[in-house]
């Protein structure tokens, strides 16, 4: 379920005089990929900044909106409503939107102390916020989405092998099909290229380089998301992947120059025997 966007709760905490407003994040994978360019074309009201790969919104005071063009949206202070209307707008502009929407939530809890920095199981209490910590949060936000889809592809090629794989186990036969071998090894190297040009999970983003504070909450949530222990994971599931793939190809390719060695033996057969034959005759 979607929580109900911001929840502009304004409360004194007991004794502190400390003031706090939460805002509720949701992040969702929506499709293959999104045209930005059409979109900001469409869209230019509350359009802070963008680039070739996303666009980042201001719509109002706790309001934001973070577009990325390998087909996910983050939102920040949206209701419920708000948000299915955005997503119903958005698919006039993505290529190959997906059947089931992928999505992740984390709570942010604004404090006027700028010294509060705390993170819980649920929520992530900071003293300083703005659009460039916003963004961050966002980003990543959007890693541990991006990394879910990216895992579930994973799965689903490793379960498309491993019928084939128990198969010759059991009876030291290939029945995986050489074409279809090169179509799962397509899918995997087109998803571990997917990984490579959208998500970060190995450097960070540029957005922290200049500040330490940035610095900090992406390093916090991306221990909070264990993005980098469920990036490793999905590497070695491709490497798995791979390394099925690369025996069935490798056979497939030497039963097809076996076959074509017998058809030139064949053939030269053919030929011997039709100039012995003239020679008789």
């Amino acid at each position: 379920m979607i929580k109900i966007g911001i929840q502009k709760m304004e409360t004194l905490v007991k004794n502190t005089g400390i003031q706090k407003r939460e805002i509720e994040y949701s992040a969702f994978y929506i499709a293959g990929s999104i045209d930005l360019i059409e979109y900001k074309k469409n869209n230019h009201k509350h359009l802070i900044s963008s680039n070739a790969s996303e666009l980042y919104y201001h719509i109002s005071k706790d309001q934001y909106l973070l577009i990325l063009n390998y087909g996910l949206m983050v939102f920040a202070g949206f209701s419920e409503l708000e948000i299915k209307q955005y997503l119903d707008k958005m698919k006039s502009y993505c290529s190959n939107t997906t059947s089931e929407l992928l999505s992740d939530e984390l709570t942010i809890i604004l404090s006027n102390d700028p010294r509060q920095f705390e993170m819980t199981f649920d929520f992530l209490t900071i003293g300083r916020f703005d659009l460039e910590i916003n963004k961050a949060i966002m980003l990543n936000l959007a890693q541990s989405v991006g990394l879910n889809y990216y895992d579930i592809l994973s799965q689903q090629i490793l379960r498309e092998i491993k019928n084939s794989t128990l198969i010759l186990g059991k009876s030291g036969k290939i029945k995986l099909k050489h074409k279809e071998a090169l179509r799962l090894s397509g899918q995997s190297l087109t998803a571990k290229n997917g990984i490579a040009e959208n998500l970060y999970i190995l450097d960070s983003p540029d957005i922290t380089w200049e500040d330490e504070y940035i610095d900090k909450i992406h390093k916090t949530l991306s221990r909070h998301f264990e993005l980098r222990g469920r990036y490793q994971s999905i590497e070695n599931t491709f490497k798995i992947i791979e390394d099925n793939l690369n025996l069935y190809i490798a056979y497939n390719h030497h039963r097809e120059s076996s076959r074509l060695e017998w058809i030139i033996i064949i053939l030269i057969v053919i030929e011997v025997l039709d100039t012995l034959i003239s020679k008789l005759i």
